[in-house]
């Protein structure tokens, strides 16, 4: 068993109380990016992080906060704020950190990226990005059952699993009619409506189960935490951080 977690973006609050949620079993724990940016806890985030030697990569606000030659332009006012903000506070042994990720991962069990596996910047919005990545992720990687990204701070599988692949609320067998992209949602700053913290729990699938009525695999769980929403929006707003990061953060959006 494994774990997948997304933008974390300074929100310890929300990050400790993923990694509590945890069961005992997870062996490893997969993030795919935006350790920092919009929270006011980057420096505890990245110590966090690299603490428990979790695979890690680079997503563009850890490499806008790391390299001062980001051309900002690209980001709105507020994330722009929050970049210049952490970049003053990062450490730089943290820095180094955020700045030698991979902008990829990828196991014999599945492929990690940020945003696309075209482009790690690229937002997987449209069900016409979803097919030409899903295109990309057969091409380039036969055989893998499944891609994880996130970028959008939205949860989401790409195509729809089909009613024989879903085994409960917010559980698929992605064995069945794959290969996937899914996205785990955000642990620090949720886009979707839904402000509890969220992640994936993966389960390997299991040889010939499929002949024995058994998942075949991965099997992959959503996660919704609840944390310290209240301590979180204190710390920003005692950084002086925008308050729109604050509010936000209440409401999932």
């Amino acid at each position: 068993m494994y774990a997948v977690i997304s933008d974390i973006h300074g929100n310890l609050e929300a990050l400790e109380a993923v990694l509590a949620d945890m069961p005992d079993g997870v062996e490893t724990v997969y993030c795919l990016g935006d350790v920092v940016g919009y929270g006011a806890s980057p420096n505890e985030c990245c110590e966090l992080v690299r603490e428990r030697g979790m695979p890690t990569i680079s997503g563009n606000h850890d490499l806008a906060v790391t390299d001062l030659s980001t051309d900002l332009d690209w980001f709105n006012p507020v994330a722009a704020a929050a970049v210049l903000w952490t970049r003053e506070r990062l450490s730089e042994e943290n820095a180094e950190f955020l700045r030698t990720r991979p902008r990829t991962i990828s196991t014999e069990g599945a492929l990690f990226v940020h945003g696309s596996i075209r482009d790690p910047d690229e937002y997987i919005t449209t069900s016409s990005a979803a097919e030409e990545n899903l295109e990309l992720l057969k091409s380039r990687h036969p055989g893998l059952p499944v891609c994880f990204f996130g970028h959008t701070h939205v949860k989401a599988v790409a195509p729809p699993p089909p009613d024989d692949a879903v085994l409960d609320k917010g559980r698929f067998d992605l064995g069945v009619d794959g290969p996937y992209l899914l996205n785990p949602g955000s642990v620090g700053q949720p886009r979707d409506g839904d402000p509890l913290a969220s992640y994936v729990l993966v389960e390997a699938g299991n040889v010939g189960a499929a002949e024995n009525g058994r998942p075949a695999g991965p099997v992959v769980t959503y996660r919704a935490v609840e944390y310290d929403i209240e301590r979180a929006q204190a710390k920003i707003r005692a950084a002086g951080l925008p308050e729109m990061l604050a509010e936000r953060l209440a409401v999932g959006r």
